[in-house]
């Protein structure tokens, strides 16, 4: 099994990348708007994120400090309350969805567990790297939200607080302790491909992929394959935010 995992894991990373072979490469434009599961699935996705962010946040506050652990709390706060109106949207759909979040839950808590870190700079590292990430995917795929949803989608996902708030701190740690450069640089390069098997995973290929493989790994190199326009962004994007804090990607 753990073969399985680390051979999906370097497919990943390898298919994530912009191929220096052009006729690799995809040579349609993808709409992300084409990749979005269905409305019910895609909130439930989006709630159980914010959620998580949140309880992520407050956790690691115990091992920040006070100026850190306030803001951190300020934001799970802000994430909590977007949650919630998530929630709305999703009830308006008729029901509540609560077996679906769970199993989404489910999901997020193996990618929690995948991208662990050691002390407080990892915890807010795998913030930045993973679910800054992630956030730009969601962004992306709610071009396909009707319009009145695809609004206030936006306009949280827009919001840059979190991005912001991470490069802050990591920049005031790596400022008090410069030997962090390269563990943090290290632990960002490990779980970015976490990130990106979690965009797959969020995604529907049912409207691109119409005779999917059954072979899991084969399937694996197909799904990316047709994620690459997208994967390459959100990879230049998590490049640009690694840089700002002088760590190599």
């Amino acid at each position: 099994m753990l073969d399985w995992i680390r051979r999906i894991k370097k497919i990943s990373q390898t298919l994530s990348l912009p191929s220096r072979d052009s006729s690799s490469r995809s040579q349609t434009q993808l709409n992300p708007a084409k990749l979005i599961p269905a409305t019910e699935v895609f909130l439930s996705q989006l709630i159980q994120h914010h959620l998580l962010v949140a309880e992520l946040l407050i956790d690691d506050a115990a091992r920040a400090t006070d100026a850190n652990a306030k803001k951190q709390r300020a934001i799970a706060a802000r994430y909590e309350a977007r949650a919630k109106d998530l929630q709305e949207l999703l009830i308006k759909l008729g029901a509540s969805y609560m077996e679906l979040q769970q199993h989404i839950r489910d999901r997020l808590d193996v990618l929690v567990e995948r991208t662990e870190g050691k002390g407080w700079p990892e915890d807010i590292m795998r913030i930045y790297v993973v679910f800054t990430l992630l956030e730009d995917a969601y962004l992306r795929l709610a071009k396909g939200l009707t319009p009145a949803r695809r609004l206030k989608v936006e306009a949280m996902l827009s919001d840059n607080s979190l991005a912001d708030y991470c490069q802050e701190a990591l920049a005031g740690a790596i400022d008090n302790l410069p030997q962090l450069t390269n563990d943090l640089a290290l632990f960002g390069r490990a779980i970015v491909a976490d990130a990106l098997l979690e965009v797959r995973d969020l995604a529907s290929f049912s409207e691109v992929l119409r005779d999917p493989p059954k072979d899991p790994v084969e399937l694996t190199r197909e799904q990316f394959k047709i994620l690459e326009p997208l994967t390459s962004e959100l990879v230049a994007n998590h490049t640009l935010r690694m840089d700002s804090l002088g760590l190599t990607a």
